[in-house]
């Protein structure tokens, strides 16, 4: 018997207490046995949707057989490197048209073909609970036939191997490898999701290598994402064996993940509708991180910091570099040098960014030196590569006198960054 969490036990009890009986069944009775603390329940009852919306009012109607129960809270995380999550359960309460047997139909595999009651034995007409075990995902019924219907499943297959290290019959991968190219014609928001969910799990190394074997990177990076070149797919095999070593944030692996593809990056990061700030970073990421690895002095550090536009960024992309070193074995004394220069420079509060100056756009207005707040604002973002190099022209005229020469000269602001030797 699973373990419920007291929001379903909840259901239950309410249920069986108005004389109607509930089951348990598909993935949450998946993730339960194997000691697991599912999201999301598949609640089978024998009562009408008017009663248990009567029950439940907080429910929202899910169309005519289903009432959503939705027991979590968004937990949103101020650091990129810290992933957002939602805590609690969320409830489907289903009315049976049939039985219970007949229901159970619905799902692909023998391990969520399996229906758990609080009080009679469970029901498992596929031998799900042996399969389960075993950690073996088998199909049972037509799969090619509802991997053609509907693409989608075939990630939610994989979604059992990243998730839960699950293996595959030899009968089911034939049936992906077969049906790979309909993956492709899936929705590709749901596709990202499924993609996000299997990387960032605990078998995140097991998932890339099914995902390569069978045929399925094309749905994920496009047919122009992909790449023939050796070390890219040493690279890939590379990640695929040291994934599971690094922290589970999802933005880091799918970053890591996307790199393999080198010459196509763009391309295959663009493939898939990521939200736009995880897309800017992913962008970056491939154009900053040869940057940041030559990254030897105070002011290189600071330049490169400012370039990233945020703090964020550069925790990011600071992680990012730390992860590489452990999956692919770099040598770890640049990150090491580079750590102890940010150090020194945050304690000694060394200027970064715009807001760091002691001159604001306002300054540059009122001394004249243009009457376009857009002028302005691109000035006053040319200063901080000046302080960058030298912490004592940190004051207000000093700093005013170089807006009034970059904006006198398009050469002095282009190379206001350059040390000039004589």
């Amino acid at each position: 018997m699973i373990k419920r969490p007291k929001e379903i036990n909840q259901i239950i009890n309410k249920l069986n207490a108005e004389g109607f009986e509930v089951y348990c069944a598909g993935q949450c009775v998946t993730a339960g046995e194997l000691g697991e603390n599912p999201q999301d329940w598949d609640l089978y009852t024998d009562a009408p949707q008017e009663k248990v919306r009567a029950l439940f009012p907080e429910g929202e109607a899910m169309g005519a057989r289903t009432t959503r129960l939705d027991y979590t809270v968004f937990v949103e995380s101020d650091d990129l490197n810290v992933a957002d999550t939602f805590e609690g359960v969320i409830a489907d309460v289903v009315t049976l048209k049939d039985s219970m047997e007949k229901q159970l139909e619905v799902y692909d595999f023998t391990c969520e073909r399996i229906a758990e009651h609080p009080y009679k034995p469970p029901i498992d007409p596929d031998d799900g609970l042996k399969d389960i075990k075993k950690r073996l995902l088998r199909s049972s019924g037509d799969i090619e036939d509802r991997f053609r219907r509907d693409p989608i499943r075939i990630m939610r297959a994989l979604r059992y191997v990243g998730l839960y290290g699950f293996d595959l019959t030899k009968e089911l991968s034939e049936s992906i490898a077969r049906c790979a190219g309909e993956l492709t014609k899936a929705d590709k928001s749901e596709i990202l999701y499924e993609f996000s969910l299997s990387i960032n799990g605990n078998h995140g190394g097991k998932f890339l290598k099914m995902l390569k074997g069978l045929g399925l990177l094309p749905a994920i990076v496009g047919p122009e994402g992909q790449s023939s070149d050796r070390r890219e797919k040493n690279d890939y095999d590379i990640l695929s064996d040291n994934i599971d070593k690094i922290k589970h944030i999802p933005l880091r692996r799918m970053a890591l993940f996307y790199i393999c593809f080198d010459r196509h990056y763009a391309k295959a990061v663009q493939y898939l509708p990521h939200e736009e700030l995880d897309m800017e970073y992913l962008l970056d990421a491939k154009k900053l991180l040869p940057k940041q690895h030559f990254i030897g002095d105070e002011t290189g550090l600071k330049k490169f910091i400012y370039r990233c536009g945020s703090w964020d960024k550069y925790n990011f992309l600071d992680k990012l570099s730390k992860a590489q070193v452990i999956v692919y074995d770099y040598s770890n004394q640049r990150i090491i040098g580079r750590d102890a220069i940010l150090k020194l420079v945050l304690e000694q509060r060394q200027p970064i960014f715009v807001e760091d100056l002691r001159v604001k756009k306002q300054d540059i207005l009122n001394a004249g030196i243009t009457d376009d707040p857009e002028r302005a604002e691109e000035l006053l973002k040319m200063l901080p590569d000046v302080v960058h190099s030298n912490v004592a022209l940190n004051e207000k005229e000093k700093l005013l006198e170089y807006a009034r020469k970059f904006n006198k000269s398009k050469l002095r602001a282009m190379f206001r960054d350059v040390k000039w030797f004589r």
